[in-house]
């Protein structure tokens, strides 16, 4: 064998195997290699590994490899068929550099698993690079992240935030576990039920369970009572952005309630219900526009405007520090308080839930937490559904959460090593 035949060799990864290159033509648009066996080369099964000394019949098959450049490369491969003893049944042979269920090469295969794992392309993307069909590319990038699945160690939280993100229309969510000090998605489970947490919870066991100090969440009920049986000693911290959130949405119902069911005339009517944007502004926020509407609902209705300016003063109360817990919990119950004298249902409705929550909205001055976190992963997830145009496989859609917000990409390594 020329000093040219072992680099060609090499640069296919063939050296310590049973084949070789023989030949390779280039085109402007491609790289044939024609590899076939070594002489005196022995056959081996793919089932017992048996070295066998003849084939039962050939033909030459072709598979896609690497890319040199802008060039696709090619193997024209001649494959031969055995009939071993071991299962008396005719099959083709093991060809090591050969993934097991595409007409690509392994280390193609591996550049694809790579690529996806990199967190910058879709699978439309690597299929329209690579030259390939979207299926192909799918079937991959599936089998790639349930392998990678199976490696994956759930830390140990101390500090855990809990949401729910909708999976497709029809009330289909998952539940997102994020561990708030890494800032990684650990556990992602179909539903938004309370088993769909507990799910969590078995999975790191009673030990680790008590570790967790705090968990953030909104105040969705069964996600409250699986954390009260499996980790009753860690503080429930409400979310903020939810809080503020159902906040607005009892501004915009009391809005609606003066426009549509009170005995205001019908131009005053007309006037508060166009103040739908302006209500949602904070004041500092506010342009000269917004300001002169405002001072209109002054005049027109008292008590909306007075739920404003209560809202405004509401978001003070994530200003306390740890040392001002007592300050806060006054400033919490004088709020509700007035909250229920300004006569508004949604408004009262709202001060109702602060009430029964307090001991958990206090929790968020006490330990200076909250599930901002979530909310960012819940932004990158939306984009995930938006580059794929939704996905039909919510197991599919899990692992993809984990792998882009997780860390199930950075554990990627060649399944298999085709040379030796």
């Amino acid at each position: 064998m020329t000093q040219a035949d072992i680099i060609l060799n090499r640069l296919c990864d063939l050296q310590g195997t049973n084949f070789e290159v023989t030949d390779v033509k280039v085109t402007e648009s491609q790289i044939l290699w024609q590899v076939e066996h070594k002489e005196k080369a022995k056959y081996i099964c793919p089932r017992c590994k048996a070295e066998l000394e003849h084939s039962h019949d050939w033909r030459w098959i072709t598979i896609q490899d690497v890319p040199f450049g802008r060039k696709k490369c090619i193997w024209r491969v001649k494959r031969h068929r055995l009939l071993c003893s071991c299962s008396m049944r005719v099959s083709v042979e093991y060809m090591p550099f050969r993934s097991k269920q595409h007409f690509l090469t392994q280390r193609l295969v591996d550049l694809i698993e790579q690529t996806l794992c990199s967190k910058m392309f879709t699978v439309a993307d690597v299929a329209r690079l690579f030259e390939l069909d979207y299926g192909v590319v799918y079937k991959i990038d599936h089998e790639v992240l349930l392998r990678l699945i199976q490696q994956v160690q759930i830390p140990d939280p101390i500090h855990i935030s809990v949401d729910e993100k909708s999976f497709k229309k029809g009330h289909s969510y998952v539940t997102i576990v994020t561990d708030t000090d890494t800032r990684d998605v650990i556990w992602v489970s179909e539903g938004n039920r309370k088993d769909s947490l507990d799910q969590f919870f078995i999975a790191i066991g009673p030990e680790r369970c008590k570790k967790i100090l705090t968990v953030s969440k909104d105040l969705h009920v069964p996600y409250a009572m699986s954390c009260a049986e499996y980790i009753p000693q860690a503080k429930e911290v409400a979310d903020p952005f939810h809080v503020v959130q159902r906040l607005n949405q009892a501004i915009d119902e009391s809005r609606k309630e003066l426009a549509i069911e009170s005995d205001l005339t019908v131009a005053r009517r007309r006037t508060i219900n166009n103040l739908q944007w302006v209500l949602r502004y904070k004041k500092e926020n506010m342009k000269t526009g917004h300001l002169e509407s405002l001072q209109a609902l002054q005049r027109i209705n008292e008590p909306l405007y007075k739920a404003y300016l209560h809202k405004e003063l509401f978001y003070e109360f994530f200003n306390f520090k740890p040392n001002q817990v007592q300050e806060a919990k006054v400033f919490l119950l004088k709020w509700t308080v007035e909250a229920f004298k300004i006569g508004l249902k949604a408004f009262t409705a709202f001060a109702e839930y602060l009430s029964r929550n307090s001991e958990i909205l206090l929790n968020i001055v006490k330990t200076q937490r909250n599930s901002a976190i979530s909310e960012g992963i819940n932004r990158k997830v939306s984009v995930i559904k938006s580059m794929a145009y939704g996905y039909k496989n919510i197991q599919y859609f899990m692992l993809k959460i984990m792998q882009r917000c997780g860390v199930l990409g950075t554990l990627w390594k060649p399944a298999f090593h085709y040379s030796s």
